[in-house]
């Protein structure tokens, strides 16, 4: 497994130069988040040709994760491009320079990569594989992460088409029950891919994955970045931290 996590990550690091290369040119910094969901299709296609397993267990995994992947560069692409570049991309360029920029958002993100896929990686380079309820179960897991993200970008998507909607908090559907509900689904379906890896292969590593994205999801790229831009500058948004889960989709709770 080691092995194919060097190959990925090397595989990714190139991909990620070309793109850097790319937003030089179209000064766009942020079109690698583009890149991530994507990236594990990549992955994945680049680990089925190494390992030529093509099993049901390892092409149920490979849908999967092409379907949540596809559909997730597919609407940052929508949402991203023709809008001006992300705030903090352009604030890392003009802090540390775009060397630097490239390490911290482009290097970073191809070694992350990397790890992510670790559950990936794991089921793609075994054989013997066989089903069970866990597997299933995991599968199941999945799915409901990727309808989640899904459902919650697409009712914000219509939520900000509004301009009576600007400066308003989106509450509505999902967001009534948790205050980031695209986050859960995320994190909900790494969660499943690494249940299904390790209901697999019996291998414990595999679970960093998920820890990791979870973390990410809470406490850097996620969750705690958004609400410190905005908590200050919407109104409403401190009740609705008051009454909503953050994370997780919950009842309201009482004020």
């Amino acid at each position: 497994m080691i092995e194919n996590l060097i190959i990925i990550f090397l595989i990714n690091l190139l991909v990620v130069s070309i793109l850097f290369s790319i937003s030089l040119v179209i000064k766009k910094a942020d079109i690698i988040d583009i890149y991530w969901g994507p990236s594990f299709s990549v992955s994945c296609l680049i680990l089925l040709l190494i390992n030529k397993n093509y099993s049901f267990p390892h092409l149920i995994l490979i849908g999967i994760v092409a379907f949540w992947s596809l559909r997730l560069g597919s609407y940052l692409y929508t949402r991203n491009m023709g809008h001006p570049e992300d705030v903090r991309y352009s604030k890392l360029r003009s802090k540390y320079g775009n060397i630097k920029l490239f390490f911290i958002s482009y290097v970073v993100q191809a070694i992350l990569i990397s790890i992510i896929s670790l559950p990936i990686e794991s089921v793609l380079s075994a054989i013997d594989l066989r089903l069970g309820i866990i597997s299933w179960l995991s599968i199941i897991i999945a799915l409901a992460g990727i309808i989640i993200e899904a459902m919650s970008d697409e009712q914000l998507k219509s939520f900000k088409k509004d301009p009576l909607n600007n400066g308003k908090v989106m509450s509505l559907g999902l967001w009534n029950y948790s205050r980031h509900p695209n986050y859960f689904g995320n994190s909900l379906f790494w969660w499943g891919i690494s249940i299904y890896s390790l209901s697999l292969t019996g291998e414990l590593l595999v679970l960093i994955s998920p820890v990791i994205m979870t973390y990410l999801l809470l406490k850097v790229s996620g969750v705690s970045m958004l609400e410190s831009q905005i908590k200050h500058t919407k109104e409403g948004y401190k009740e609705y931290i008051d009454t909503t889960s953050p994370f997780i989709i919950l009842p309201k709770k009482n004020k």
